[in-house]
């Protein structure tokens, strides 16, 4: 996708014209080089596994803040016996 973007010389795109670029070839380049190095440490995974290891950084990579409520839904899940 982003390969066609850049032979026809478009590297950012602004869907809405607020002057903010939703679409940036820069963010996919980045998220992708973020996931390499994630992975780095592991030293090499077995490619049936892959999927998980690359959920497993989307879902930090889409984490924005840690609390204290999504640190006690972390650790005490609802199904777990919370002590009144």
């Amino acid at each position: 996708m982003f390969d066609s973007l850049h032979s026809q010389r478009e590297y950012a795109r602004d869907e809405d014209q607020d002057g903010f670029c939703e679409v940036h070839c820069n963010t996919m380049e980045g998220i992708w080089v973020g996931l390499r190095n994630f992975l780095r440490p592991f030293r090499g995974i077995h490619k049936k596994y892959l999927y998980l290891y690359v959920a497993m950084f989307e879902w930090a990579y889409n984490l924005r803040w840690i609390d204290f409520d999504f640190l006690r839904r972390l650790l005490f899940p609802p199904s777990t016996y919370l002590p009144t």
